[in-house]
């Protein structure tokens, strides 16, 4: 896990690029506390130079291999046209071996990496049979190995995460990566004298005289929608973000850039005869594939943790990597399992209880991380710079200190459960979905039986009622009705300003996530589009702003999802119970009463009265950041605050939060600009 950047000239511009690749590095260093590395390349005449600077890996230097540094890049003259730079978090061969940028013994291909290729072991393993020799025991070197025999076709042998860009020198070109399902971030800015990419958007403000500014539409989506990263281009003009699934090619002769789809996940769109024996048959697939994506997340060099919420997903991961190291000779290098748990005040929202069920079974080591209001201001600041947007609700606060617990018990890798409602089906929407798909397969038993059993759901038979009433709403009522009642509804945009709302709200679909839809259809749009994305998103930043590495199966094991999405729905909302396959797959292995849950939390926080709690400060906040902002009437949201917190307009009073979110976002990286 690391942070990586480049920067390519396209001209003959001043730019110094040695200062501006070490700038770009050094803002993203706590993806990469460990090391720190450079290629820089005349492509004239083919000349390239590996660099180090100040926190370079000591024994990095002067070494036999092709890409260890020989000079300090502040001793560089301004004659490069192309610069690759990496900084390291070290997990997996933690020699100078594994230093990046890298590149083979013939140097004609380059690369810098970010992410785990967890089966590189066994690709290896495939390489080495057709003759291809290794120097280290890093999964960078096997991927630049795997590049060279497969091409681009090497990307359907990763199973992992990863951004990565590679320089093939023999074509000239930039071949950039992300992985299926966004688990790492890429982005990338052009303009006419510069090509560059990073980890994060916070990098590519680095560049000089560049032309990067506020995306009205990326904050129309967050303020008004409440949602964040909906299109390539988001809370900042001109960088764009490279989709999950995607890839770039880079022409450096004619400077065209390219990006084209890798992969499609492919997904059963029939319902079939309920039948006994198969459900036995795919829980006990479902719980090898389960058993198998920890297992290969457990490779490492340092020791591994997890987070623990008390829910399904965490709480499965963590009681099968116990059974797992049971089996082994030593427990990830180092003692007891360390899980590590967000907790808070609240009853309603505090997991702890359930946490502690399966440390107990696990005899596990809990570490617990304490959330409140208070902190939560005090840190929110540092949050929003390491996220490089605004914050959407203060879960993401919760999760952030469970990465910095984790770092400060000297944890630098946590295995999460993020994404195991995205592919189990554990979430409202899919109650939706599977109701109407019954309905329309004529299954009518089958509809019965499930809602004489809701009671062993999350949801209940009211969210789904009103699921089929707006569903009626949108398609009886004519297009703009629809649009005035989505507006009385949202009663917070009437602190957004007319223009702001008349200039963007085109061609916004109201209809929401309940849509009618087949079940293994809503399921892969959320696993492929913009949900599953966002979440991993967040746990990316928060993890990285600690230098920990989040490994996520249930969002990024191709086997295990692939086989997931091959099944029929029937088996994964089955009598009221949701995630029906993941919690019977692990049965004998979760405690029962974890296994029976039917609450649904995650990273859920008292947010309502965490805001009340802090509602004077952020008042404060938004009358000193106020001024020059074209999108809020904030004169009229703060002529209005105290009846807001007062009552239980929970709605605005969330919108107020986002709203001082962004100030405070803009603030810290557009206010220096104009």
């Amino acid at each position: 896990m690391c942070g990586i950047c480049g920067i390519l000239k396209r001209n003959e511009s001043e730019i110094h690029l040695p200062s501006v690749i070490k700038s770009m590095c050094n803002s993203i260093k706590h993806r990469g506390p460990d090391d720190e590395g450079f290629a820089l390349f005349k492509l004239n005449d083919e000349f390239h130079v590996s660099v180090g600077s100040t926190d370079t890996q000591a024994t990095a230097w002067n070494t036999d291999y092709n890409y260890s540094p020989k000079y300090h890049i502040e001793e560089l003259s301004n004659t490069f046209q192309l610069a690759l730079g990496h900084r390291r978090l070290s997990v997996i061969d933690l020699s100078e071996a594994a230093h990046q940028p890298m590149c083979l013994t013939d140097n004609d291909i380059w690369i810098t990496l970010n992410g785990e290729i967890y089966n590189y072991i066994e690709l290896k393993n495939e390489l080495t049979e057709k003759g291809y020799n290794f120097i280290s025991r890093s999964d960078t070197e096997v991927l630049l190995n795997a590049y060279k025999e497969w091409g681009i076709d090497c990307l359907q042998k990763l199973n992992g995460m990863w951004s990565f860009v590679i320089y093939d020198k023999r074509k000239n070109i930039l071949f950039g990566s992300r992985d299926r399902f966004g688990v790492k971030p890429l982005y990338y800015y052009s303009d006419s004298n510069v090509f560059a990419f990073a980890s994060e958007q916070k990098a590519l403000l680095k560049i000089p005289d560049n032309n990067i500014s506020i995306n009205e539409s990326g904050i129309f989506d967050y303020l008004y929608l409440n949602q964040i990263e909906m299109r390539e281009e988001g809370f900042f003009k001109n960088i764009y973000e490279l989709k999950p699934a995607h890839y770039f090619i880079y022409n450096i002769n004619n400077h065209h850039i390219s990006a084209t789809k890798y992969y499609e996940l492919v997904f059963e769109k029939k319902l079939s005869a309920f039948d006994p024996l198969k459900q036995a048959e795919y829980q006990q697939k479902t719980r090898e594939l389960t058993r198998n994506a920890i297992d290969i997340r457990l490779r490492s060099d340092i020791a591994v943790g997890f987070c623990l919420s008390g829910g399904i997903d965490s709480s499965s991961i963590v009681c099968m990597a116990a059974e797992i190291t049971k089996k082994k000779t030593s427990k990830l290098n180092g003692d007891a399992l360390k899980c590590f748990t967000a907790i808070n005040q609240s009853d309603q929202f505090n997991e702890a209880k359930w946490a502690e069920l399966v440390v107990n079974k696990t005899n596990t080591e809990w570490i617990k991380a304490d959330c409140t209001s208070a902190d939560l201001m005090k840190e929110l600041e540092k949050i929003i710079y390491h996220q490089d947007i605004p914050l959407l609700s203060t879960s993401t606060y919760a999760q952030y200190k469970v990465m910095q617990t984790a770092a400060f018990n000297g944890i630098h890798i946590l295995i999460d459960g993020q994404g195991g409602d995205e592919i189990f089906a554990g979430y409202a929407p899919f109650y939706s979905a599977y109701y109407s798909e019954l309905i329309c397969n004529m299954k009518l038993k089958t509809l019965y039986d499930e809602l004489k059993n809701i009671a062993n759901s999350p949801t209940s038979i009211n969210i789904y009622a009103k699921s089929l009433i707006k569903y009626g709403l949108d398609k009886l009522l004519s297009k703009n009705i629809r649009k005035t009642l989505s507006e009385q509804i949202k009663a917070e945009a009437k602190y957004l300003k007319a223009d702001f709302i008349k200039n963007n709200k085109a061609g916004i679909s109201f209809a929401g996530e309940y849509q009618l839809i087949g079940t293994n259809n809503l399921l892969h749009k959320y696993v492929t589009e913009s949900y599953l994305k966002n979440l991993l998103r967040w746990e990316d930043r928060c993890s990285m702003a600690f230098s920990v590495e989040s490994r996520t199966p249930f969002s990024d094991d191709i086997n295990l999802i692939e086989y997931i999405f091959a099944l029929p729905a029937n088996y994964k909302i089955y009598k009221g119970w949701s995630k029906s396959l993941l919690r019977n797959a692990m049965q004998g292995i979760l405690p029962d009463a974890i296994k029976n849950r039917c609450d649904k939390m995650g990273f859920s926080t008292p947010q309502k009265t965490w805001l009340k709690e802090i509602n004077k400060e952020m008042k404060s906040r938004i009358s000193a950041l106020k001024h020059n902002d074209n999108y809020v009437d904030a004169d009229k949201l703060l002529q209005d605050w105290d009846n807001i917190f007062a009552g239980n307009d929970t709605k605005t009073q969330d919108f107020a939060w986002r709203y001082m979110n962004y100030l405070m976002w803009k603030d810290l990286f557009i206010e220096d600009k104009s």
